[in-house]
């Protein structure tokens, strides 16, 4: 009888959450169900969207982290224009910051179908897409989270899930709306209140957004980004608590020159701290599960007919020199054995074409690298045997 009192009271309490869960998705404002944090959550939306609007698939695309969005300037892949003289589809884009490959199959497997596929898919791997301390559990990331769905539980593999725990939250996400919006709500609370407080409360006009830290890593890039124009600092409109010492006397060139190297040495720091957490302690178990999902990633593009190309992303010394022994052997073996399971063909690019002053920190290529990444690309595609892979997109002569 208890029991039985209980169970009811449950199944009531459960309905009553999605019920409201329905009531408040049908009360959100479209731009609030659009928008997401942190951005790359956006751009996803952005992409999936654009991806949609278009009948015919893009010819090329490209999946990978922020390793390939710098390597392309920003998601821009135009560039392979140079190859494809007349492409009727232009190249597409799916590199996102922090994507595993766990994500990258997600957006292959949603997005990717026998009736709309590309033609070539140009995955840029690293072994930071095997291995990320951040991410306690594959189906746990916005990309995954957004783009799943209640069916999705029914199709991954049980290692995709750490415990029980983990595969609960991910079914409850897929029926409750409070559950995976809550951080949603709560910023758009937020964005309201900070639109109208500084109105009725003026010593909060000038109140920087955000934490310490986070203003230090804008004031930085925005300082490295800032160039004299006629021989004046180009003005930078941004945040600009202290990050280091630097000169007050010289030119004005020489004075941004130093503010620039200073910025460029905190976001090195900063950048390498990040990388040491993401890959240590090492974790076996970590790491396969997101073997199982590259596998299931190739074996996916091989039975739709989509040919890959799989590029070893350039590593700088000080990358490899954080990187756990282990997993640099385990992502080498890993890569190799599974393309060459599924057909797909490797470019390793962690060569010496790539020199440490082609990084902007411990793990991204700056605009030099992106060019020479690029240039190497074109150079390779312009040769056999890759030559005549592009031959159904665009015979080259």
């Amino acid at each position: 009888m208890t029991c039985s009192f209980w169970t009811s009271r449950v199944v009531v309490a459960f309905l009553g959450f999605v019920i409201l869960g329905f009531a408040l998705q049908s009360l959100c404002p479209n731009s609030l169900l659009e928008t997401y944090n942190p951005r790359e959550k956006t751009l996803l939306a952005d992409l999936v969207k654009a991806w949609k609007a278009t009948p015919q698939a893009p010819n090329i695309c490209f999946l990978g982290s922020s390793l390939v969005q710098c390597a392309l300037k920003n998601s821009d892949p135009t560039f392979l224009s140079r190859v494809i003289t007349h492409d009727d589809a232009p190249s597409f884009s799916w590199a996102l910051g922090g994507e595993n490959a766990s994500d990258s199959y997600m957006i292959a497997s949603t997005m990717m179908s026998i009736s709309k596929k590309p033609r070539l898919l140009i995955y840029g791997i690293a072994p930071r897409d095997l291995l990320d301390n951040n991410v306690k559990s594959p189906v746990s990331t916005d990309i995954f989270r957004y783009l799943s769905s209640s069916s999705t539980i029914f199709s991954l593999p049980g290692s995709a899930f750490t415990s029980v725990d983990d595969r609960v939250a991910f079914a409850l996400r897929q029926f409750l709306f409070l559950v995976d919006r809550k951080d949603a709500l709560s910023q758009y609370v937020s964005a309201q209140l900070q639109a109208v407080l500084p109105d009725l409360i003026p010593a909060l006009r000038n109140a920087k957004i955000g934490t310490e830290e986070q203003q230090k890593i804008v004031a930085a890039q925005a300082q490295i980004e800032a160039t004299p124009v006629n021989g004046a600092k180009q003005r930078v409109h941004t945040v600009s608590p202290q990050i280091e010492a630097t000169p007050v006397i010289g030119s004005k060139k020489e004075v941004l020159a130093a503010k620039q190297k200073a910025a460029y040495d905190y976001l090195l720091r900063v950048s390498k701290g990040v990388t040491i957490f993401r890959y240590n302690p090492y974790s076996a178990e970590r790491y396969n599960r997101q073997v199982v999902f590259l596998d299931k990633l190739l074996a996916h593009l091989e039975s739709i007919g989509v040919p890959v190309i799989l590029v070893k992303m350039p590593l700088k010394n000080e990358h490899v020199a954080i990187m756990p022994k282990e997993l640099l052997e385990s992502y080498t073996k890993d890569v190799d054995r599974l393309a060459t399971k599924y057909g797909a063909s490797v470019l390793d690019f962690n060569t010496s074409d790539f020199k440490d002053s082609n990084y902007g920190d411990v793990a991204h290529l700056n605009a030099t690298g992106a060019r020479i990444f690029q240039d190497l690309l074109v150079k390779t595609f312009k040769a056999p045997p890759y030559r005549a892979k592009l031959a159904s997109i665009n015979p080259l002569n």
